[in-house]
């Protein structure tokens, strides 16, 4: 699976603001484009849009912000989204690396062309979430909810999935092969074709009722 790369511009607009950048453009359509913010903490925003364009977030804070965000072209590195409300965002040519995203509401986002890679995501929230080429590397997304998603080319690698509800998710060509998925809850039809080893096979059998002698 090949996953279009975030384009950043070679020389970027430093900003170690993110909220006065913000408030700065709220009468130009809160669209914000070519930046790195760094060392940085986005709070407290109300609007009803907040477009970010080809920007750099390291380690940088999101908190108590009331907004559709959109990011297109994103990186985002050391950063902690801890319980940060995303939900109907979009996510469109974005990287997360090594951040924090405990408790994150993912509710109804698009992601498409989406990395996330060695990021805590546990009790992290994803109902009518769309996955469209995403691939998640060595993350915990332990205790989460992936509710009623739609997916098409998403990748686990090396992830914990340990009680990680997936109800009326369809997993076909799903490869958990890597990955810890000791004690996720589904109703059953949603495992059809999905990818395991013998061991995940046997636990799954266990949770659909099935004695094997």
């Amino acid at each position: 699976m090949k996953i279009q790369k975030p384009k950043i511009p070679e020389n970027p607009v430093f900003s170690d603001d993110i909220t006065s950048t913000v408030l700065e453009q709220q009468y130009s359509g809160f669209e914000i484009d070519k930046a790195y913010f760094k060392n940085s903490t986005l709070e407290d925003i109300s609007a009803t849009r907040l477009l970010f364009y080809k920007c750099v977030f390291e380690k940088c804070t999101f908190t108590k912000c009331n907004t559709n965000f959109v990011f297109e072209d994103a990186i985002f590195k050391d950063c902690d989204l801890t319980n940060m409300d995303f939900s109907d965002a979009g996510f469109s040519s974005v990287e997360f690396i090594n951040c924090n995203m405990t408790g994150v509401n993912m509710t109804r986002v698009k992601f498409c062309d989406v990395l996330i890679s060695e990021c805590s995501m546990r009790y992290s929230i994803f109902s009518n979430a769309d996955f469209t080429r995403v691939s998640v590397e060595k993350t915990n997304l332990s205790n989460s909810y992936i509710w009623e998603a739609k997916q098409k080319d998403l990748y686990f690698s090396e992830c914990n999935l340990t009680s990680t509800e997936l109800a009326g998710t369809i997993l076909k060509d799903i490869d958990f092969t890597s990955s810890d998925i000791d004690g996720i809850l589904l109703r059953g039809p949603e495992l059809k074709g999905v990818i395991v080893n013998e061991f995940q096979a046997l636990g799954l059998s266990k949770l659909l009722g099935i004695i094997i002698k």
